[in-house]
């Protein structure tokens, strides 16, 4: 054998134990990456997208224009949830199975807060929220009809009850000097008060027109009077 053919044979000895090492260190480095817990201190990207074994979105993180969203996805592929930035603020929004929003908590524009829920048909049957006097319950029929109404006033707090058909039949009110509850009629017309007055307390009785015909009142005196009317009005 001469030198040259020595020297291939080196060569080609030399080159099996370098792969060797290689392969080891990869086999090695990979054991190693699998038993340590990976921290990665900072992901930058304009969209991040989970998908479940089947492949379908479940999630995803995306940048808009102005804003960023993340979204959440049922196993049907079927957007359920959204977080996202609004020009009031920031939404939460959450739908049902078939996509129609159920759910709606976001910033509005005068800076408060609101939480809506509709109805499977994505009728808008409760709205609470932020108001000037303070915060407000609004109840809704399945025609989107104001029925109950709980808020704030300027003097205090009201509850306010509608028909079916959105006319008041029905005011619990916090007044100036005490407090007040007016019943009205299928027409909206008050028949029946009860308020606070400076000697007391008062019942009024009003007819279909909204007239005044009976009374109860306490007077000046610290007692209480009787007043019907039937072409004039008679103290009893």
């Amino acid at each position: 054998m001469n030198v040259k053919q020595k020297l291939g044979y080196m060569c080609i000895g030399c080159l099996f134990t370098i792969t060797g090492y290689i392969i080891a260190s990869l086999g090695g480095s990979a054991t190693h990456a699998q038993k340590d817990e990976q921290v990665i201190d900072k992901i930058v990207c304009r969209e991040l997208q989970v998908v479940n074994k089947a492949g379908k979105e479940v999630a995803f993180i995306s940048a808009f224009e102005d804003a960023g969203v993340i979204g959440v996805s049922n196993a049907a592929g079927k957007m359920v949830a959204t977080i996202l930035a609004t020009e009031d603020g920031g939404g939460i929004f959450v739908s049902n199975a078939a996509e129609k929003e159920v759910v709606n908590i976001s910033g509005t524009e005068d800076g408060g807060g609101i939480i809506v829920f509709h109805n499977a048909a994505g009728k808008e049957i409760v709205n609470i929220s932020g108001t000037e006097d303070g915060g407000g319950i609004f109840v809704s029929n399945a025609a989107e009809k104001e029925i109950v109404n709980i808020s704030g006033t300027e003097d205090g707090g009201g509850i306010f009850v509608n028909n079916a058909a959105g006319k008041p039949v029905a005011r619990i009110v916090a007044a100036e000097d005490g407090g007040a509850i007016a019943v009205s009629n299928a027409g909206g017309k008050g028949v029946v008060g009860i308020v606070t007055t400076e000697n007391g307390g008062g019942i009024v009785v009003r007819n279909a027109g909204g007239k005044g015909v009976a009374g109860i009142v306490a007077n000046e005196d610290g007692d209480g009077v009787i007043q019907t009317y039937k072409d004039g009005w008679r103290t009893h």
